[in-house]
């Protein structure tokens, strides 16, 4: 089976766009019948005779993706029920999120990183079992855990790959690149830590006056304190996902400075 993307509904830009399997078995009146008791059950612990599992759960998060979208041609679906299967489905996709947050915690501590990174291995993690719930397929005969887990270890593969840069740009015990060149032991990193700054003090990156404050603010000259990702983003009024992107990029574009620098390359 493969997913299938409608577009989000037009009658609320609020709803996001949902993924479901074109099965069949979803466009029921009992699959939109189950899928209501699985709510009501999740609110009120009523609804069904015993604990739905993960295949009933995902089911019912599918017909709900499909309801909130569907474009009958017969019958107009009036706003107000697609904003009713939209909260269903956030209401069965929030419950089946911290359900396996278990699987999150257990993979961080596969990967381990420097303090200053926790916060975004597990932002990436925890974002990663969320695109897994709206992204599994009850009906391929795998767990969900089992699936969940490729997607988590990937992004977290992905992060580990990027702190890396970031330990090799910025290699200081504080991610800072205002250490003194003279105070390193390492006279290749010594200089690698001088062009660093220069590239930073004379903009040769060319970063924007949002990657310049978010980077200043991320590794703070004076070895002043550290702000999360979380922090700029409430100080900015973007979400840290967002901020964390603009990092990235502003280190992207300082790191291929640096691999440009004909100083660096003797």
């Amino acid at each position: 089976m493969v997913y299938t993307n409608l577009q989000p509904n037009p009658c609320d830009i609020a709803t996001q766009q949902m993924w479901f399997v074109p099965d069949h078995r979803i466009r029921s009146k009992s699959a939109a019948e189950t899928a209501e008791r699985v709510v009501a059950w999740i609110k009120t612990g009523e609804g069904l005779d015993e604990k739905p599992d993960e295949q009933v759960l995902f089911r019912a998060l599918h017909t709900c993706a499909w309801r909130t979208t569907r474009q009958p041609r017969k019958v107009k679906v009036s706003c107000q029920e697609r904003r009713l299967w939209a909260k269903r489905w956030r209401t069965i996709r929030e419950h089946l999120v911290k359900a396996n947050l278990g699987l999150v915690f257990m993979l961080l501590t596969r990967f381990p990183s420097p303090q200053a990174f926790e916060d975004d291995m597990r932002s990436d993690a925890l974002m990663a079992l969320g695109r897994a719930v709206e992204r599994f397929n009850p009906w391929r005969g795998i767990k969900f855990s089992t699936f969940a887990c490729n997607v988590i270890v990937r992004d977290l593969v992905r992060r580990s790959r990027s702190t890396g840069r970031h330990q090799r740009l910025f290699p200081t015990q504080h991610e800072s690149w205002h250490e003194s060149p003279i105070e390193s032991a390492d006279p290749l990193q010594a200089l690698r830590t001088d062009r660093l700054r220069r590239a930073i003090n004379h903009n040769l990156a060319e970063l924007s006056d949002l990657e310049t404050a978010i980077i200043a603010q991320r590794f703070p000259r004076d070895h002043g304190e550290r702000q999360t990702l979380q922090e700029l983003g409430n100080t900015l009024g973007m979400s840290k996902e967002r901020v964390r992107q603009i990092e990235m990029r502003a280190i992207d574009k300082l790191r291929d400075v640096l691999d440009e620098d004909p100083v660096l390359q003797v």
